[in-house]
């Protein structure tokens, strides 16, 4: 019987791009989705038995916990891809304040809730992979990008304090902080903006795919890259320092 992967956020973008690669390494996907119901179906029907998507919110804790239990009552869960987020920039004075919190509460919450409940299995078995979707913005400020960027932070700090706790039951937690990549993401935040001008501004002149970031990621699902505690930062040199 295969391995399980569970992706979150696995209709779309890096998600999907994660999904597929995983199955090229024969693990079978459990992927979530919140809202993309007819994407979810689709990509069911393109493989089959191999991969099943689930609606989950990842800011509901009870969701994700029951998610958790239906999964790993028939299926050992080998890794855990935390993908989901959501970024809506906007100013901290001049927006309101619980929706700049939402989107804080979600990004660093839904990863907490995913690794809260498949943690303590992987412990159990003493194995497991834990990769969590991190970005440039963790590192470099942006004007209206303060919640997306505190999220990614926490991130990438929780991942570190995780991996130091995991250790000793051989589970490793890694993270991936990408640059910029071709997605509805960029689509939306090149509106409105010289897009030539963007390109430019970049060492190589051009953005990341969303297969380059799952490439990386199932290295580290594989085992390939043996490591853990790590945030690894991948970009065209945009996620250069200087």
């Amino acid at each position: 019987m295969n391995p399980v992967a569970i992706v979150t956020g696995g209709t779309r973008g890096i998600g999907r791009a994660i999904v597929e690669a995983l199955l090229a390494r024969d693990f079978d996907v459990f992927f979530t989705y919140q809202h993309s119901t007819e994407l979810a179906q689709q990509i069911e029907a393109q493989h089959g038995a191999r991969v099943r998507g689930f609606q989950v919110d990842g800011g509901d804790w009870q969701a994700v916990r029951a998610f958790a239990e239906n999964v790993t009552a028939t299926r050992a869960v080998e890794v855990l891809v935390n993908n989901a987020g959501v970024n809506e920039d906007q100013l901290f004075v001049s927006s309101e304040l619980e929706r700049y919190w939402q989107a804080v509460h979600f990004n660093l919450g839904a990863v907490m809730a995913f690794c809260h409940a498949f943690a303590q299995p992987m412990m159990q078995r003493r194995r497991g992979q834990i990769i969590n979707l991190s970005s440039l913005a963790a590192v470099k400020a942006k004007v209206g990008n303060g919640a997306y960027g505190v999220s990614k932070a926490a991130i990438e700090r929780f991942t570190q304090t995780l991996a130091l706790e995991m250790a000793r039951f051989n589970v490793r937690v890694n993270a991936v902080a990408p640059g910029f990549v071709r997605s509805d993401l960029l689509t939306r935040y090149l509106a409105g903006r010289d897009s030539t001008a963007f390109y430019r501004s970049l060492p190589l002149r051009q953005v990341l795919e969303p297969e380059d970031v799952a490439r990386v990621v199932a290295l580290f699902a594989c085992g390939e890259l043996s490591a853990t505690g790590s945030v690894l930062a991948l970009g065209n040199g945009e996620n250069i320092n200087g």
